[in-house]
């Protein structure tokens, strides 16, 4: 496709999934919804949404979207990040074991349209990521990942692309190494560059059209000047799409100095939207299970799969409070009292980790 046509598509759905979906739409949920689809998941998705419309707080549907955090480890210190501080939020620091994620896999993957393996940690780190990958590919789930492409060499490209892997997001905020270097602590623009070329080159030996690489661009105020270099640098290489996206942040002197890329902090979520403890599974690398992606202490978890089967938590009373605190607000009435997660992201408008990046900077 012409470069300048595939950025002006992208640039609209990039514009659509921020201004009226959150920015929770993206490519790869069509994908996952087109080509990794059954009637039971297909039946299972409608029921979910089925039970949210109607405000049930407990339900006999399955989460189709899985967010499985594989490691809570990171090579980089980024200085917004929780983890790149070094912050564990009083969870064990470790990789998720493949047996773990199997564990879960067999028990929800029937319902899965789309597996997500990163939240909080760079996965790459995990050695059993690759085979992890390769068991969900088996129940015919869309998997995609998010790297900051440091830890990628030859032979891991070739691994990642034999497993079957859907999406590869590249977490790379600048288009030099002057301002690379300034987020992105512990990396070199160049390694990475270099990573990422080689990953491409793989590609285009394929005989697929998988997978599909993002490339995600964090924006400030020192790298904002490099937007439109970068993406048509990134297209020039062979990314399919280029995303810069709002930072948050703590430091108004890092914030850029285009309100299009200043983040809406009244209501960043459109949280009267919200339907992730209806359609969400969110595992973190402890087995820990959270109320969403953006919760990140270990208090604030809803259970644990440690300890119980997804039938014990997917019902339990933190999971039945989050609908029932989610469908009073979108239904505009006084909110139940509650010490979950859920209580002050919808009280506030503002989502659980940037409240908890803020509360570490005072």
């Amino acid at each position: 496709m012409n470069i300048i046509i595939r950025r002006q598509i992208f640039r609209i759905l990039n514009w659509v999934s921020r201004h009226f979906f959150a920015s929770r739409l993206s490519f790869s949920h069509i994908q996952a919804f087109l080509f990794n689809n059954s009637f039971k998941k297909f039946f299972n998705f409608l029921h979910v949404h089925w039970s949210m419309h109607q405000g049930h707080s407990i339900v006999t549907c399955h989460p189709y979207l899985f967010v499985l955090e594989v490691t809570n480890v990171c090579n980089l210190k980024c200085p917004f990040c929780l983890t790149g501080k070094g912050i564990s939020g009083n969870r064990e620091v470790r990789h998720m074991k493949f047996e773990e994620a199997k564990k879960i896999l067999d028990e929800v993957g029937p319902y899965l349209y789309f597996l997500q393996v990163y939240t909080w940690g760079e996965p790459l780190l995990n050695k059993d990521l690759i085979k992890i990958i390769k068991y969900a590919k088996q129940k015919n789930i869309y998997v995609m990942l998010s790297t900051n492409a440091t830890a990628m060499t030859h032979e891991y490209n070739k691994s990642l692309l034999e497993a079957g892997i859907d999406y590869i997001m590249l977490a790379i905020d600048g288009g030099s190494e002057n301002t690379y270097k300034q987020y992105r602590r512990g990396g070199d623009f160049n390694k990475v560059l270099a990573n990422v070329n080689d990953l491409l080159s793989q590609c285009k030996h394929q005989a697929t059209n998988t997978p599909f690489i993002e490339w995600q661009y964090i924006v400030f105020r020192h790298n904002e000047h490099e937007i439109k270099t970068t993406e048509k640098m990134a297209y020039e290489i062979g990314i399919n799409k280029f995303t810069p996206l709002p930072a948050y942040v703590e430091n108004k002197d890092w914030l850029p100095e285009n309100p299009e890329y200043r983040t809406d902090l009244g209501n960043p979520e459109r949280l009267f939207n919200c339907d992730r403890p209806w359609s969400h599974l969110n595992v973190r690398a402890d087995g820990g299970v959270a109320s969403c992606c953006y919760t990140f202490f270990k208090k604030d978890d809803f259970s644990s799969f440690v300890d119980h089967s997804f039938h014990q938590i997917w019902n339990n009373e933190k999971f039945q409070q989050s609908r029932r605190i989610i469908w009073q607000s979108r239904k505009k009435t006084p909110l139940e009292q509650s010490e979950i997660a859920c209580y002050n992201c919808m009280k506030t408008g503002v989502r659980p980790s940037f409240i908890e990046i803020s509360n570490e900077n005072a």
